[in-house]
């Protein structure tokens, strides 16, 4: 029987020729199935191992043998390797040496080198030397011919002197000849007179043809060739033997100041002109930045100050008074521009070529002198008409005449201590008259609009003021202005809207319902203007005039003018306070009833005088005030009014008798005025209301509890003897012989 493995083996001799050889791959292959179909452990067949086991052992001796051919391979080729290396170390060292060799000789050869471009560099500096001599001996010999040909002919014939296009060798030669001729001797019975005049006429002509060349390539000086022509030729000029050098520069400023101009902004095309004429220059002339200097204040001189002429009027300036406020602010508003304009025209183009600063102050006095000398009078003048113009303008619109109104005003005022001791007799005579002279108008004396308008004008003043005005005058100047602000806008327009309220205002004690909303309004209005102006004063004109000698003046006087309106409108806050607790007063007298609060039957509401006093507080005062005061001064005023009406409210409630029903009554009533005072979102004032309606349960309790209420909470801090006045308004205060039971003013604790 064979053995089956035979044919696995067979299959797989390639396998042992494989490199490298896997173990793992040929036993996966020994388990697959065998030619015969013979699974290794399947199909019910039994496994003989020793077949297996020789072909094993047949096949690693066959390993081995293939194993010690392999190594003796390897050994043969490290042999040949061995041998190589060693070839390439000997090789390797030889080339080291003949490197080492090539290296030394490089050196001595860079040695050698360096020693015969020494010699050659000197033997080139002593040929030059004698090229040098040789050709300054030539260039004498042919000024010599030039010279003796001159002095015997009168004339050169040389070709250079005669060729156009040599023009600049004959100019070059021309220069040495004359500082030949500045060294002839003057001896007796040498004239060189003759020589002297044949050369300056060929200098003459050569200047001529140089100057007409140059003329004619700077109306072409977009080309460059045309560029070069013209420095070529400004080179020969600028040399001793010619004097024509200042004469083509000065050809060319004045060709160059006619160029024309395309636009009417004058100081561009002055800036476009000053940058192409120094492109120019700079290329053409080797001093560059004495004509440029030159040319910019000539151009300064024509353009600009022709310009400064025809755009303003000197007239405007000298005599400001006979002009509109249109007319001066168009003058100033033009003089700060082009002031401005210039300066910083003059600053950056001339920095570049002049370090001079006097150009500046030369410019102020020759363009702007006669305007910068008249300009504070023209400005103050302007912000007067203007202010009043703008004031007029406004009151017109609302159809109020100032200055009746203001003569009315005036008339008050002398008039009010007269009255004083006797209001009510001269009321009708004066305070009345006044009133029917004059109503209010129909809109409110104070504009924002106005406000703004004042200060923009202040504020322009103020930044003209500070780039026109000189600096030893611009402190005065700035004071002025701002004292022209406090005047148009503080005394003509602020405190003219409260004088006139004042005076129109009806007295205190007035029959009529007080209206207060012309007057808050006017105040709301006030404090919007009042930050205005104080914004303006703190971000133009204090900083304008911070570490000047009048900042302190300036700031005292603001002071002085704002401290006096906020007394103004403090008295007549307080004068529509009273009025208003004057119509409390009034409505609580007109419409409470004798037997509101001794009926026998509770109303089951307030009553009638609770209502309107409830409904005039939260319509005409509570209405009225939010919106036109506000922050604190609105808290401020509600608490003085608060207590006010606490007070009148009290002095009312003491007038009257009350039995238990209509002191019921009066609880209802104070619940309803407490609730209303809620509103003025103030705790003093919450507190002593809440304080009356403590104090009205001494006019509800049993006579045996009095003392148990007499010293609780709020009732144990009010005096002794007002609380016993309280007491005595119960209508049966005498019947039960309340007195006795009251404890005694020892025992009551007081605040």
């Amino acid at each position: 029987m064979s053995n089956p493995f035979d044919s696995i083996f067979g299959e797989n001799e390639e396998v042992f020729q494989e490199e490298p050889f896997s173990p793992e791959y040929f036993i996966e292959k020994l388990a697959r199935p065998n030619a015969d179909n013979v699974i290794l452990g399947q199909n019910g067949s039994d496994f003989d191992p020793e077949p297996l086991r020789k072909k094993l052992i047949s096949k690693l001796a066959e390993l081995e043998l293939q194993f010690q051919n392999k190594t003796k391979q390897v050994n043969k080729i490290q042999e040949t390797n061995m041998k190589k290396q060693e070839n390439f170390k000997r090789k390797t060292k030889e080339l080291d040496s003949h490197f080492s060799d090539v290296d030394s000789q490089y050196h001595d050869l860079d040695k050698v080198i360096n020693f015969v471009s020494t010699k050659v560099v000197h033997l080139g500096d002593q040929l030059k030397q004698m090229d040098g001599k040789r050709a300054r001996t030539l260039e004498a010999k042919e000024l010599i011919n030039y010279i003796n040909e001159a002095q015997k002919t009168g004339n050169i014939s040389s070709e250079i002197f005669t060729d156009p296009d040599k023009i600049h060798e004959a100019a070059a030669v021309l220069n040495k000849i004359h500082l030949v001729t500045l060294d002839l001797p003057e001896k007796e019975g040498k004239d060189f007179s003759k020589l002297n005049a044949v050369f300056q006429t060929i200098t003459n002509r050569l200047e001529a043809e140089l100057q007409t060349e140059f003329e004619k390539s700077l109306h072409f000086y977009n080309e460059q060739n045309h560029i070069e022509k013209m420095q070529q030729c400004a080179a020969t000029l600028n040399t001793p033997c010619f004097n024509a050098y200042k004469s083509i520069v000065n050809n060319f400023i004045a060709i160059r100041l006619k160029s024309p101009f395309y636009t009417e902004d004058t100081f561009g095309e002055v800036k476009k002109c000053i940058d192409e004429t120094s492109l120019i220059v700079t290329q053409v002339f080797p001093d560059r930045d004495q004509i440029m200097t030159r040319f910019i204040r000539e151009m300064f001189d024509k353009q600009v100050y022709q310009k400064v002429k025809i755009s303003l009027d000197a007239e405007c300036f000298s005599h400001p008074e006979k002009y509109q406020p249109s007319k001066l602010k168009h003058n100033l508003i033009t003089l700060a521009d082009l002031y401005s304009r210039a300066m910083k025209l003059a600053s950056e183009d001339l920095a570049k070529y002049d370090n001079d600063i006097s150009f500046a102050n030369d410019l102020k006095k020759k363009v702007f002198s006669s305007y910068l000398t008249n300009y504070r009078k023209a400005e103050l003048e302007y912000l007067t008409k203007s202010s009043q113009e703008i004031l007029e303008e406004f009151y017109s619109l609302i159809n109020h005449d100032k200055k009746e109104q203001a003569d009315a005003i005036q008339m008050h005022i002398k008039n009010v201590k007269s009255r004083l001791h006797n209001f009510r007799e001269n009321m009708s005579a004066s305070g009345t008259n006044l009133h029917e002279q004059a109503e209010m108008p129909n809109g409110q004396l104070l504009s924002f609009n106005v406000t703004t308008s004042l200060l923009e004008i202040h504020s322009r003043a103020v930044d003209r003021c500070v780039l026109l005005a000189e600096a030893k005058d611009r402190s005065t100047i700035l004071r002025e202005i701002a004292v022209s602000l406090l005047n148009n806008f503080v005394k003509d327009h602020l405190e003219y809207a409260i004088d006139f309220y004042t005076a129109h205002r009806p007295p205190v004690d007035s029959r009529n319902e007080p209206v207060i909303g012309d007057f808050l309004t006017t105040v709301g209005n006030a404090s919007v203007t009042y930050h205005t102006l104080e914004k303006c004063f703190n971000d133009t004109i204090l900083p304008s005039i911070a570490s000047t000698e009048v900042q302190s003046e300036v700031r005292k006087i603001r002071q002085t003018e704002m401290r006096r309106v906020e007394e103004k409108i403090s008295l007549e806050i307080n004068h529509c306070i009273n009025s208003i607790v004057n119509w409390i007063k009034i409505l609580l007298k007109n419409k409470q009833e004798k037997d509101d609060f001794m009926s026998d039957g509770c109303l089951q509401k307030p009553t009638t005088a609770c209502n309107e006093v409830c409904r005039f507080i939260v319509t005409n005062v509570l209405g009225t005030m939010n919106g036109p005061i506000d922050g604190e001064n609105l808290q401020h005023v509600m608490m003085e009014l608060g207590v006010r009406f606490h007070g009148a409210l009290l002095d009312h409630l003491m007038g009257y008798q009350y039995n238990v029903v209509g002191a019921m009554q009066l609880i209802q009533d104070l619940h309803k005025y407490t609730a209303t005072v809620k509103r003025f979102k103030d705790p003093f004032v919450d507190e002593l209301f809440e304080g009356l309606n403590k104090l009205c349960n001494l006019l509800v309790v049993d006579p045996e509890q009095l003392i148990e209420f007499w010293n609780l909470g709020s009732l144990a801090h009010i005096e002794h003897g007002f609380l016993v006045q309280f007491v005595k308004l119960r209508a049966d205060y005498r019947r039960n012989n309340i007195q006795s039971k009251l404890p005694s003013f020892g025992t009551h604790v007081r605040q």
